[in-house]
């Protein structure tokens, strides 16, 4: 079955890179490709159940129902006026969007953010009539970046925090401090990729913008203020994460009068996409695709090691399904240090900074604005823009932990 699976494997990521040629979107394609491992006998319909995580399914329901009722509100596009009205520099902008998803994204995960801020983009590039790619680009680097230095930051993340029993305070003592560098770092490399796209102007003409439905968007904005306390309580106390924005979503489509539209407004592509995705992985763990990887990738022993597989692997596994992998194989190496926890923190989250598959929040980001009527990333494109990011990213935080991560570790602990 390792043919089989193999060229499944190939045919699905040929499908994704030529995306703009097939007119097929990744979405599909993913979904078609886990398919095509069940339909070919390379895993059974059981384990193609069983393979998909409903933690993360729902996980994404629940915070995609909060970006649905704050766009279905108003509040978003009210969000994007006070963006631009605020800074009127395109180029300011372009800073704090990177800056505000970055830090945003430690409490409400990337992929929440990604899901409510690709409608707020959309409408400031309309109303500054600028190409929209440069600021979604800036939000995929931003959400990727600036999730590295929390556990409720990403999914993998709290996989870390909870299965390795990594604490929060590890997690900034170490990791802020380079996530801060790179967001810094990142935006003059932005500055430089899309020079001739973005315009120094200043924005002055703007049709003032009002919240449509303020009920609507003070109800969900309250319950979503609860779902980041829960968070935070939850993981504190080893709780899945998920029982927060499963009460406060249920609480929300129980209270609003328009929760028919606030559901039918669910980017329901992107979690198809996901389930393809766990059945797809299944697949080439089952058809021994992952075995043949591990060939061309080096053992997770240390940081640069640990970092360099995570980058590479989860272009092919995405960065969720990675972490659940090498979690286990950590541990059995019996190499499961905190700074090698954080090293693949690091490593699986700004993985997302290489390729469109890299990240969920990536996928998310291009489908959600290719539904709205903007565009969506193109794969080889998408690679250009990131690879510079990714080398800058990767030299900040491998030098980081690596010099000065043990010290900062040793300090935290005797201060705990």
């Amino acid at each position: 079955m390792e043919l089989v699976a193999l060229l499944i494997a190939i045919f699905t990521y040929l499908m994704i890179a030529f995306r703009s040629i097939t007119k097929v979107p990744p979405w599909a394609s993913m979904f078609f490709g886990g398919v095509l491992m069940i339909v070919t006998g390379v895993i059974s319909v059981n384990q193609a159940y069983s393979s998909i995580n409903l933690d993360v399914i729902i996980f994404l329901i629940t915070i995609f129902t909060f970006s649905s009722a704050l766009e279905l509100s108003g509040f978003l596009r009210y969000l994007a006026y006070k963006l631009i009205i605020t800074y009127r520099h395109p180029k300011k902008v372009l800073f704090f969007i990177l800056l505000y998803s970055g830090l945003l994204s430690n409490l409400v995960t990337n992929d929440g953010i990604a899901s409510s801020w690709t409608p707020v983009i959309l409408e400031a590039s309309k109303a500054m009539k600028i190409d929209e790619l440069p600021f979604l680009y800036t939000l995929a680097f931003g959400v990727t970046i600036g999730s590295v230095m929390m556990p409720t930051g990403n999914p993998q993340n709290l996989l870390i925090l909870l299965e390795a029993h990594v604490s929060y305070l590890a997690f900034i003592g170490v990791l802020a401090i380079p996530t801060f560098v790179n967001l810094v770092l990142s935006y003059f490399i932005l500055l430089l990729l899309f020079k001739d796209k973005v315009k120094d102007a200043v924005i002055d003409e703007i049709r003032p913008v009002e919240i449509k439905d303020r009920k609507l968007a003070y109800l969900s904005l309250s319950l979503l203020i609860m779902t980041v306390v829960l968070f935070l309580i939850l993981s504190t106390i080893r709780i899945d994460i998920v029982l927060g924005s499963l009460i406060t979503s249920s609480l929300l489509l129980l209270v609003a009068r328009e929760r028919r539209n606030i559901i039918q407004r669910i980017d329901w592509s992107t979690i198809l996409f996901f389930i393809g995705l766990f059945i797809f992985t299944e697949g080439l763990f089952r058809g021994g695709v992952i075995d043949l990887l591990y060939h061309f990738i080096p053992p997770p022993t240390n940081v640069l090691t640990i970092m360099v597989s995570s980058v590479a692997l989860s272009q092919v596994l995405s960065n969720v399904p990675l972490v659940a992998i090498y979690i286990p194989e950590i541990m059995q190496l019996g190499v499961g240090t905190t700074i090698n926890w954080l090293a693949l923190a690091a490593g699986s989250t700004i993985a997302g900074n290489f390729t469109i598959l890299g990240a969920a929040s990536n996928v998310i980001i291009s489908e959600a604005s290719e539904i709205r009527g903007g565009k969506s990333f193109n794969f080889f494109e998408f690679i250009k823009y990131s690879l510079p990011i990714l080398l800058v990213n990767f030299v900040v935080l491998y030098v980081f932990i690596s010099l000065v991560g043990t010290t900062l570790i040793q300090l935290l602990t005797a201060f705990h």
